[in-house]
């Protein structure tokens, strides 16, 4: 795989940013597409979305799917039904050739990407293969065998039509090469960014630490997914030892009531709301380590938004998650089969040691300026472009 940066400004050039849903929408992925069509617009690039596209069947294999969840059997993936697939490479293929673009964009878009005309260079990003996630991400793991089949098969051919093959991680970018013969010239490995309108400044990163206990960050959507009980029996087993710690968990609530000294839960805080976001803001200032002991990650652009803010992230090295947390500059891997005990060890002696969190903090947020942006992805994304 190639992780060269090609340099030069050239030309810019007029991309059909090809997206399922409305990369317009912050909304849209966790605001990943609006993120990455806004900087490449930035660097000049003429950037038509041609997103959401059509697929008026839809909402009959969505609910059969959901039929079929109900009976615990397995399901098709509705963005997985032939005739889905049809319909979406159809308006997409349509949509292109009204436009004429002199590349196409597809962020996540193997349902669609591999019908792309011929004669116009295709851009294919992602953050997993469906090799890897099958049977590793809790959205894949029921698939009926069709629905495997068919996702194969379009990873394949997208990965084979595409002419840069872009991810955020040496996981999923060994793993087009290795499981889809993709040609290493044609992958690279670029960290994504923070999904942040307005980073903080580097000044109020580094502000005096408030005096008191060790403050532990959690944000996740999925208690479980995300390992969220884990989180909870580490700031026990903190708590247990002596240590005075506390643990905040903002995205999602437990299946069961949890009492825990020293825990706040915030189902959700919307960073699109101005006054929601300043106290999630609040939140990362007050943090000592932004904590996430996921089961299943392609990547995780929160460790970036917690390297932004200057907090170190502890997280076992999962999936992509390597590709977004280098040990000893953003945070701290452990193994992914790590227990609280683990946890609480790692946790307790390096806040104890007050000159290693200090360079921690500055590492982390170091390495948001110069690789975990979105203008850092887009300025190497726009050289690569030009090269097609």
């Amino acid at each position: 795989m190639n992780q060269s940066h090609v340099t030069g400004r050239q030309a810019p050039r007029r991309i059909a940013f090809a997206t399922i849903g409305d990369a317009s929408e912050v909304r849209f992925w966790s605001g990943t597409p609006f993120h990455m069509s806004k900087c490449l617009a930035n660097e000049g690039h003429k950037v038509v979305n041609i997103g959401p596209l059509s697929a008026p069947i839809l909402p009959l294999y969505k609910a059969y799917s959901k039929f079929c969840r109900t009976l615990r059997r397995r399901s098709l993936s509705p963005f997985h039904a032939a005739p889905v697939v049809a319909q979406y490479a159809a308006d997409a293929a349509r949509k292109i050739r009204a436009l004429s673009p002199d590349i196409v964009f597809a962020p996540a878009g193997s349902t669609f990407a591999w019908s792309v005309p011929d004669g116009v260079p295709l851009v294919y990003a992602s953050d997993a293969t469906f090799r890897l996630v099958e049977n590793y991400h809790p959205n894949y793991r029921n698939l009926s065998r069709a629905a495997r089949e068919i996702a194969e098969r379009l990873e394949r051919s997208t990965i084979a039509r595409a002419d840069l093959v872009l991810y955020p991680s040496e996981w999923a970018a060994e793993s087009a090469i290795r499981d889809y013969g993709a040609d290493p010239a044609r992958v690279h490995v670029i960290p994504w960014g923070a999904n942040l309108e307005e980073p903080p400044d580097r000044t109020s990163v580094f502000e005096c630490r408030k005096p008191g206990p060790c403050r532990l960050l959690f944000i996740g959507a999925n208690w479980e997914e995300k390992g969220a009980d884990v989180a909870v029996e580490t700031l026990a087993e903190l708590r247990g030892r002596g240590v005075e710690a506390e643990l905040v968990i903002c995205g999602c609530t437990p299946p069961e009531p949890v009492a825990q000294d020293g825990l706040t839960i915030i189902p959700y805080l919307d960073k699109n709301n101005r006054e929601q976001r300043n106290r999630l803001d609040q939140l990362y200032r007050d943090a000592d380590f932004f904590l996430l002991p996921t089961r299943a990650d392609c990547y995780g652009i929160v460790f970036c938004e917690a390297a932004a803010h200057g907090v170190p992230s502890i997280a076992p090295a999962t999936g992509g998650v390597p590709g977004a947390i280098r040990d000893g500059e953003t945070g701290i891997l452990l193994p992914p089969d790590a227990t609280k005990a683990d946890y609480a060890t790692l946790i307790a002696e390096t806040f104890a040691d007050a000159d290693r969190l200090a360079r921690l903090k500055r590492s982390s947020r170091d390495a948001f300026e110069a690789r975990l942006n979105w203008r850092a992805w887009s300025r190497r994304v726009s050289d690569l472009i030009q090269t097609l």
